[in-house]
């Protein structure tokens, strides 16, 4: 699933990047920063495409947490804006200029949160509160479904792309 939350974080980074008519520099950092953003909440999985990088971060969130705790809840989204921001600021780089990157990171977690929510298992987007949230059509049941669904998005970030150069 590595390539569908990478795929769908380059779709809605470009859309958000078209939305508010970035110039290229800036897209490239939204872009960059919303392939950075899709992988970030599967950090609490250990076996995880980033967990299996740096599980000396993904073990102990995993232990306290689970997989789709914390890390897949509005709550994980504003901590990453505020986490990225304070981090910006701390090495003395101007935020404005690091906005599109932060706004990235952010745009990047929300698209895997929505993959997720397509789910069966869905999130808890509300967490503390355990309710689960999921999509009332479960979209990627079927086999199939995710690699074409990753071909489409792909080719929709490129198009996206396209119409901005």
């Amino acid at each position: 699933m590595v390539a569908t939350h990478v795929a769908f974080g380059a779709f809605c980074a470009v859309s958000a990047a078209l939305i508010l008519h970035l110039p290229a520099m800036m897209a490239v950092l939204l872009l960059a920063g919303g392939l950075a953003g899709s992988l970030l909440p599967d950090i609490d999985h250990p076996q995880s495409w980033l967990g299996r990088r740096i599980p000396f971060l993904s073990r102990p969130i995993a232990y306290l947490f689970g997989h789709r705790g914390i890390t897949h809840s509005l709550l994980a989204v504003v901590g990453v804006f505020y986490a990225s921001a304070a981090c910006l600021h701390g090495w003395d780089v101007r935020l404005g200029h690091a906005m599109p990157m932060v706004l990235g990171l952010c745009v990047g977690y929300a698209s895997h949160l929505v993959g997720d929510w397509l789910t069966p298992a869905g999130i808890p987007l509300l967490w503390p509160i355990r309710v689960r949230f999921r999509a009332p059509l479960m979209l990627l049941r079927p086999k199939m479904a995710e690699p074409i669904m990753t071909v489409l998005l792909w080719f929709g970030a490129g198009f996206l792309m396209s119409r901005a150069l």
